[in-house]
């Protein structure tokens, strides 16, 4: 017997197979039928979901309360039940026209909660407001547009 043999006939001993039953047929017992056992570990998971938020209105430097939006449900959380995550997303944004020559800062305001939130199978929904600051001279006339990313931990 070679060295390869001998280590797998050693590993075959050491690693034994695993039935959960057995059983047989003869003609005298034709049919038989054997359990099996099936084992799933289900793990926590979510998805996050936003919309695009479009600001209404036009922003005018001189106005003396800027532009502010609320957008309800703008984020989403699909979880399992049982999960725990917790997001976190940026307080202020730059936006800029398409040349990138103009810049707006804006504000942004969200309904969900600073801490982990432990899911109930369904899908949670959050606000974000946005709010653009009066005083922000030298913005040419065009659209200005940025992106703000929302993060998602999950914790379990």
């Amino acid at each position: 017997m070679n060295a390869k043999a001998i280590l797998l006939s050693a590993l075959m001993t050491l690693l034994p197979t695993a039935h959960a039953a057995t059983g047989s047929v003869t003609p005298t017992t034709p049919y038989n039928n054997v359990p099996m056992q099936v084992t799933v570990v289900a793990g926590a998971g979510c998805t996050l979901s936003t919309t695009d938020i479009t600001v209404s209105g036009t922003y005018l430097a001189s106005d003396p309360n800027g532009l502010q939006q609320g957008n309800p449900n703008a984020i989403s959380v699909l979880c399992t039940n049982g999960a725990q995550y917790q997001l976190s997303a940026p307080v202020s944004i730059a936006l800029y026209n398409a040349a990138a020559t103009s810049g707006l800062s804006v504000n942004l305001a969200y309904s969900f909660p600073n801490t982990a939130v432990t899911s109930s199978g369904g899908t949670d929904y959050y606000d974000v407001t946005v709010n653009v600051p009066a005083g922000q001279t030298g913005v040419l006339p065009q659209t200005h547009t940025g992106t703000a990313y929302i993060s998602i931990s999950l914790l379990n």
